[in-house]
């Protein structure tokens, strides 16, 4: 599986978040149009009910030899496309004028910071007019690497989208290239010098010595945290394209039962703080939730993610049809929350800021 960001700069630099109900969008670009058109790219049969707003979760599985997910990062989420675990990014500004260079260059910056071994693509958008930057005065303006690739882009011309797609997936899959700096002055992680700062090589950390006898102490009892949280779904499949496609938690590992006649597998994926274990059988092995929306019923009621701007997160998901329980709200204990359902039905709580309770 291959996972592609998309994501876009369209309004001046600014230093505060833009609140939900409005929108600094000023560019005639878009990230909305680029995801038409890799939604275009579905086989027909796929594109039979037309969404009613442009698509920000595509599934390809037939433009390359595994299946490609896109995922396109809301305006508002742009200066934080790095916190998505992805293989390649394609940055979209608008060539004709830069309306952000400051915001541009520290979302890269944070980017290249998260993710230095991913493919990154400047998409240039309107580079076909005449009062266009060329790619070096692109470079010039935002300090970028020469190496960088920068292409144009056309909105709602597909053909450029495919091209795209093509040399992301092309850089991804070439097992050698090395994906080169964002900014010039920086070093790509595969050719960092081995010595430190110094030019010395840096110096083994010594073995801290033990006694022998302390060997023999078995380590004191105690309960370090939640390991992982596990889920029963129906679709294995399914679950991953949400878990790992949308949520983009990676994973782990397998763990396969062949003595368990109901086909019982483990997924394991890293949530960031801790694991998710999806468990999965055979077709009709799995049952139906006997989950209920009264918080009167004993057991699990559910997890929670902790984010940062919960919002512009809720937005995301809502984009890509996730039903929500909760709508984002500010909650008792002074926390901004949200709850949606997975594709099984299990509730997902969001979370930000700090809890405050009392001590009874």
């Amino acid at each position: 599986m291959l996972k592609i960001a998309v994501f876009g700069f369209y309004g001046p630099d600014q230093a505060r978040i833009t609140p939900p109900d409005t929108s600094d969008h000023v560019s005639p670009v878009s990230t909305d149009a680029f995801m038409w058109a890799v939604w275009e790219m579905l086989p027909p049969e796929a594109r039979a009910h037309r969404p009613a707003d442009a698509p920000c979760f595509v599934k390809l599985t037939r433009f390359a030899a595994r299946p490609v997910y896109v995922q396109s990062v809301s305006d508002r989420m742009a200066t934080g496309a790095g916190l998505l675990d992805c293989d390649g990014y394609i940055a979209i500004i608008d060539a004709v004028k830069i309306l952000a260079p400051k915001t541009i260059q520290q979302a890269l910056r944070r980017l290249y910071a998260q993710h230095p071994h991913a493919d990154v693509i400047i998409a240039a958008g309107r580079q076909n007019e005449p009062d266009a930057l060329s790619s070096d005065e692109i470079r010039a303006v935002l300090h970028l690497h020469p190496d960088l690739p920068i292409f144009p882009y056309t909105p709602y011309e597909h053909d450029t989208v495919h091209r795209l797609m093509r040399r992301m997936i092309g850089y991804i899959d070439n097992p050698d290239r090395v994906p080169p700096p964002i900014f010039v002055g920086q070093t790509s992680p595969a050719f960092a010098p081995a010595n430190g700062a110094n030019g010395q090589a840096p110096q083994p950390t010594p073995a801290t010595a033990t006694n022998p006898a302390d060997q023999h102490i078995p380590p004191t009892p105690r309960i370090h945290g939640l390991d992982h949280v596990a889920i029963t779904v129906r679709d294995l499949e399914r679950a991953l394209d949400f878990y790992r496609g949308l949520l983009g938690f990676r994973v782990l590992g397998t763990l396969d039962f062949p003595d368990d006649a109901r086909g019982f597998t483990i997924t394991y994926l890293d949530t960031g703080r801790g694991v998710l274990e999806l468990f999965s059988f055979a077709p009709d092995e799995a049952q139906p939730t006997g989950w209920d929306a009264d918080d009167r019923q004993t057991g699990m009621r559910h997890f929670a993610l902790r984010v940062t701007n919960l919002d512009a997160v809720a937005e995301q998901l809502a984009c890509a049809d996730v039903p929500f329980t909760v709508q984002p709200m500010q909650a008792t204990g002074g926390v901004r929350i949200a709850f949606f359902i997975d594709p099984d039905g299990t509730l997902i709580e969001l979370i930000e800021g700090d809890l405050t309770y009392s001590r009874r």
